[in-house]
């Protein structure tokens, strides 16, 4: 697998996953002009994006999907919740060509809008070609957010932005991933500074908000192992948070959880897109 984030952060997120056989896009939160010059730096086009797999529905995620829900070999992967809400934002705003692209999508099958197992917050595993995606239940303020687990040679990339916490069912699942994509949002005393209305405040550090640097590494302590290589920082803050309070507190937990990481590659993402990382 090879992994290129265009960008990740309140402005925007989007990054693309290339395997053996697919291309995949991971949120459109950015323009469709930016998506095709970043995909053009990895010799693609939007012709070449198999899969667009939509994590939720803010628009810091979703922002040029009804420009790309136009492409008509694209197959869309959502929960059934986030679908429901772009579904409904549609038919309130009168977005009469998105419910149509919609419908026909669902009627020819290139919509896999997926539901929870009964009795379980997890969802059915998805085998595309020789990738095979684990869905993450995550917690955020929106309908049915999604992190993702993808495996394709004996390799994984987690995938795991935009909520509160993680639940303890998941870390056997998201241990020892080669690579990983999480979250480190913000430092809890410079968002508590900041001019954000208090409500704000207690959003991003709710339940249903952002992790923030202290619980992702406390997190990556728990899961990182022998095989991972490679860790993004992802959906920075750019108000609330600067990289030397990131790379301090990865620094603090892993000597506190005596955490041997000398062998990973440590990248904070932000709005300008990475260089393209085999995993």
């Amino acid at each position: 697998m090879k992994y290129t984030v265009f960008s990740s952060g309140s402005a925007g997120n989007c990054s693309v996953l290339k395997t053996n056989e697919l291309n995949i896009l991971i949120d459109a939160g950015i323009s469709k002009k930016q998506i095709e010059e970043g995909l053009l730096g990895v010799g693609l086009s939007l012709n070449d994006i198999d899969y667009l797999f939509i994590t939720h529905e803010h628009i810091d995620h979703i922002k040029s999907f009804s420009a790309l829900i136009k492409l008509p070999k694209l197959k869309i992967v959502t929960s059934k919740g986030t679908l429901k809400w772009i579904t409904d934002y549609a038919r309130n705003h009168n977005k009469v060509k998105d419910l149509e692209n919609i419908s026909y999508k669902l009627q020819t099958n290139m919509i896999i809008e997926l539901e929870r197992i009964e009795d379980t917050i997890m969802y059915p595993d998805l085998e595309l070609n020789s990738l095979k995606v684990t869905f993450l239940p995550l917690f955020h303020d929106c309908n049915e957010p999604l992190g993702f687990l993808f495996e394709e040679d004996n390799k994984k990339l987690c995938y795991i932005t935009d909520t509160g916490y993680v639940h303890s069912d998941l870390m056997p699942i998201i241990y020892n991933c080669d690579a990983y994509v999480l979250e480190s949002n913000h430092d809890p005393e410079l968002l508590m500074a900041s001019d954000r209305p208090y409500y704000t405040k207690l959003r991003i550090i709710g339940d249903h908000g952002h992790i923030s640097n202290e619980d992702s590494m406390y997190l990556l302590s728990r899961s990182i192992g022998d095989k991972t290589n490679l860790v993004m920082h992802a959906h920075v803050s750019q108000e609330c948070n600067l990289n030397f309070l990131i790379e301090g507190k990865r620094k603090e937990v892993f000597k506190q959880y005596n955490v041997n990481a000398e062998n990973i590659d440590f990248v904070i993402l932000g709005l300008a897109p990475t260089k393209e990382y085999l995993i």
